[in-house]
């Protein structure tokens, strides 16, 4: 059986620009009576995410967090001599296999619908695993079978993905 040990901490903070609302007011929590500010986890965790110590630490395994990682495909087909259109339509079951794929009628770029609608999160080998299988797509000008997409989601996560989400 195992043991687990949580811990419940308080601590303080000065009273600056902590954390705000959608309003842009200090979010608040009432306790014992008394309203006092609020700092959520979701704060704290992307202070530490972004700490210069924690990407010193953990350098190489820190994840993505990106919309367009199929448009990083696209563009390496695209530098390759492959037109623009044609690239996005290679890369489309790329992009499907992180999420959904963006189908705008007027699009901003070329590009633009070589992107998912949602960030995703990406560890460094599932982007250099997406940057082989582009030179490769476009070394054989054809586009990515569902098969090889498939493969490119690996179990392995970032560190920071799996310590917060």
């Amino acid at each position: 059986m195992t043991t687990f040990i949580q811990l419940h901490l308080l601590t303080a903070y000065p009273a600056a620009n902590l954390n705000r609302d959608d309003t842009g007011a200090p979010k608040t929590v009432v306790l014992g009576g008394a309203t006092r500010l609020r700092i959520s986890s979701q704060s704290l965790k992307r202070a530490w995410r972004t700490s210069e110590l924690f990407e010193q630490a953990l350098a190489g395994h820190i994840g993505i967090r990106t919309g367009r990682i199929a448009r990083e495909a696209a563009q390496i087909l695209v530098d390759s001599g492959i037109d623009a259109k044609k690239a996005v339509e290679y890369v489309k079951n790329i992009a499907n296999c992180f999420g959904k794929v963006k189908e705008d009628k007027k699009p901003k770029d070329e590009l633009t619908n070589a992107e998912t609608e949602q960030l995703v999160h990406i560890s460094p080998a599932e982007f250099e695993a997406v940057k082989a299988l582009a030179r490769r797509l476009a070394e054989e000008k054809r586009p990515a079978i569902e098969e090889e997409a498939e493969l490119l989601r690996h179990d392995r996560m970032a560190v920071d993905i799996a310590m917060f989400g």
